[in-house]
């Protein structure tokens, strides 16, 4: 019986011995590497800063405007805390809001986040247009911008709830699925209860 008892420090140190070797090699080889490569931490912030994107003739396509930027090497994205986007594709600009955005692929795709918000004011043939929704993915070259999220509008006297919504600013529509609309003709204005 006094052989069993002696092996046991043996046994226990080489086990305490393995784990040691195996925990430094496991966290060695999942350290920092020099370019920064498996950490998502921000390389650049800005406070207060505004981007503006101008098309290849020099027209302004649009403004950023942010409380806070943050760009992250690893994956090339910039997240952004309240962003406020204004998009010059039309006669009528596009302004849009939200909590927080995250910008994705160089910046061809802009995820906004948290009570989001748009409207166009109104032009010479059309009314004002608000809505929201809680999430909406903007494609600032394709000057489109869709979600797949509840959505509240309004145009002029008009309001409009659905599920889903994809808006082109190029020709100039909006498209909403499952849809409840409330119209009111041009002319008229809405009946107060």
């Amino acid at each position: 019986m006094k052989r069993s008892y002696n092996l046991f420090p043996v046994v226990l140190a080489g086990v305490l011995a393995g784990t040691s070797f195996w925990l430094d090699h496991f966290i060695r080889d999942q350290g920092a590497r020099p370019d920064g490569g498996r950490r998502h931490d921000p390389d650049m912030i800005a406070e207060g800063a505004v981007q503006e994107r101008f098309d290849s003739t020099g027209k302004r396509q649009y403004i950023l405007k942010t409380s806070r930027f943050e760009h992250f090497p690893d994956d090339d994205s910039t997240r952004a805390e309240h962003p406020d986007l204004a998009h010059f594709g039309r006669n009528e600009p596009l302004y849009l809001t939200a909590q927080k955005s995250q910008i994705r692929h160089g910046g061809k795709e802009v995820l906004l986040v948290g009570d989001v918000r748009g409207r166009r004011e109104a032009g010479a043939d059309t009314p004002a247009a608000t809505f929201a929704t809680e999430e909406l993915t903007v494609l600032p070259d394709e000057e489109r911008a869709y979600t797949d999220l509840a959505v509240h509008m309004t145009r002029g006297n008009s309001v409009l709830d659905g599920v889903g919504m994809e808006l082109d600013q190029v020709e100039g529509t909006a498209v909403i699925d499952q849809v409840r609309a409330t119209l009111q003709p041009k002319n008229r204005q809405a009946r107060k209860p």
